[in-house]
């Protein structure tokens, strides 16, 4: 599957901070906010090192402003798994009126979630249909992103004598005399963010596995290929590699994602496995450059994803403005020229061009994105589609299996671990 270039797939973006959450559900008398009643809606959002509260702060404004009578309420998930957050609020029947991510075949299954019109699409950069599921499209992207980059730094390459490399074996080459060098060669993290662990195995699983075979994920759902099979387990076995030549940082499994955004800016590491928005994380000892996972046999692969998706709550008092609202974020130019400073997030709108303060990264990173010479596919494993979509459940599953992975693990290990749970969850 080939992706047009101002287009991506989709992906759990990350961050968070704690907030009282309260009043999720909209309680305002039915009115339309145009006319100039109150209507209060309720947005569940996140934020990040990058992404602050004053930023949601301010896009919320713009969107009263030009809505009188409406008020935006923001809310904020308390840890960074914004899906099991979302999850704890379906179940106590607080879901908020618009979300800013949600586990979307799950909520669609449970009737949470309401379907945008195709109107609602207009003017936004995405394919006909998609992310539909059973031909409705619940999900409004609002963005893309590298998905996962290698995320490094110049100065500890040339120090080492190195060039970024286009194949594995220079990666595992580059990679040694960085450790010789005395330059820890990759920053993973997990601690309180297992979803922070993947990334390295993703790359590897992407470049070279969709890289070759871009509907693979659809064929495994279908039953028709394994991840027992010799071109999945070799990416796998390319992760080992890594593992046992000692390449990772010893407190991978410790530290979360906040801690590896600091850790980073230091100088100390070589290389930072990560999805797009870590572009925007910038350091004062050196300036960040990205390059794609290098593939086996050398063939220039791009993984991509969006941002992630907004949603509207099926129960939301107001759902023909909780969808005004949604797009009018998604279509807010500022917000998206404030998400390529802050996110390194690329606009999938037009009129929005690289504002002043765009990290080095995330220019370097567009310009990879907009390279006719890189095939793109989905960045494994967060697609969205009816062909594609993992079972509900699998995805935290594969987290566990990374994990154990990760701690030592064998590749016999982990194949079968996530192919039995794919099994028993592909219901």
């Amino acid at each position: 599957m080939r992706f047009l270039r101002a287009t991506a797939l989709a992906v759990v973006a990350v961050g968070a901070s704690a907030f009282a959450l309260t009043g999720c559900t909209s309680n305002s008398a039915p009115a339309d906010a145009g006319a100039g009643e109150p209507v209060t809606l309720s947005f569940l959002t996140y934020t990040s090192p990058n992404v602050t509260k004053e930023f949601w702060e301010e896009a919320a404004s713009t969107i009263e402003a030009d809505n009188p009578g409406l008020t935006i309420e923001l809310l904020y998930t308390p840890t960074l798994d914004r899906q099991g957050y979302a999850r704890q609020l379906l179940a106590s029947g607080q879901l908020p009126d618009i979300m800013w991510d949600a586990p979307l075949q799950e909520f669609v299954d449970a009737g949470a979630l309401l379907p945008f019109e195709p109107s609602d699409y207009e003017g936004i950069n995405v394919p006909e249909g998609y992310g539909a599921i059973d031909g409705k499209q619940y999900s409004l992207f609002n963005g893309s992103f590298i998905y996962p980059g290698v995320y490094y730094n110049p100065d500890a390459f040339a120090a080492a004598g190195v060039e970024v490399p286009t194949t594995f074996d220079q990666l595992v080459t580059a990679a040694q005399k960085l450790k010789d060098k005395g330059t820890t060669p990759f920053l993973l993290s997990s601690g309180s963010d297992t979803w922070s662990t993947q990334f390295i195995l993703n790359s590897l699983i992407s470049a070279n596995v969709l890289g070759n075979d871009p509907d693979w994920m659809a064929k495994r759902k279908a039953g028709d290929v394994s991840f027992s099979d010799p071109e999945f387990r070799q990416s796998v076995d390319a992760f080992v590699e890594l593992r046992d030549a000692g390449y990772f940082n010893t407190d991978a499994l410790s530290i979360n994602y906040t801690q590896a955004n600091a850790a980073w800016a230091t100088g100390d590491y070589a290389m930072w496995p990560m999805g797009g928005w870590a572009a925007a994380v910038t350091s004062d000892a050196f300036t960040p450059g990205v390059f794609a996972m290098p593939t086996f046999d050398g063939a220039k692969v791009l993984p991509v994803t969006s941002g992630a998706a907004l949603y509207v709550s099926a129960a939301t008092a107001h759902p023909d403005l909780a969808r005004k609202v949604a797009v009018e974020l998604v279509k807010n130019t500022k917000l998206q020229s404030d998400l390529m400073v802050n996110d390194a997030q690329f606009p999938i709108i037009s009129g929005v061009e690289a504002p002043e303060g765009t990290a080095q990264a995330t220019l370097d990173g567009l310009a990879l994105y907009e390279n006719p010479d890189y095939t793109q596919v989905s960045g494994f494993p967060n697609v969205v589609s009816n062909d594609d979509l993992p079972p509900v459940g699998w995805p935290a599953e594969y987290e566990k299996a990374v994990q154990a992975l990760l701690a030592g693990g064998s590749t016999d290990q982990f194949v079968t671990a996530i192919d039995d749970a794919w099994n028993s969850l592909n219901k």
